[in-house]
């Protein structure tokens, strides 16, 4: 059985990175200024990319532990690279807005 696994980000919502959210700006518009929201920024299918997605930010698929991710710490070319320039575009503009990243396997 493979595994698949996402980056999720919790965050207070801001009209700027609406963009960067995983819906159509049109639906966050009755949200207020800094409501909590929710947003998938990465997805890994298959045990290997999913691994290769964790140690992106330093732990590994099955640390459970530490599934609360550094943002600080994450490997910016490789997410480039191997994962989506959007995704991780959109990754630095809620990192800097303050959201907090989460991995999650499921496998």
């Amino acid at each position: 059985m493979g595994c698949d696994a996402e980056i999720i980000a919790i965050g207070p919502f801001s009209k700027r990175i609406a963009p960067a959210l995983g819906y159509p700006e049109e639906q966050y518009r009755s949200v207020a200024e800094g409501a909590m929201v929710i947003t998938t920024v990465f997805e890994a299918f298959g045990s290997t990319q999913s691994e290769r997605l964790s140690q992106c930010f330093g732990v590994g698929r099955w640390d459970l532990g530490r599934h609360v991710l550094d943002a600080s710490s994450a490997d910016l070319a490789t997410l480039r690279r191997e994962f989506d320039e959007q995704s991780t575009e959109h990754f630095l503009a809620l990192r800097e807005t303050g959201f907090q990243f989460y991995f999650m396997p499921n496998g």
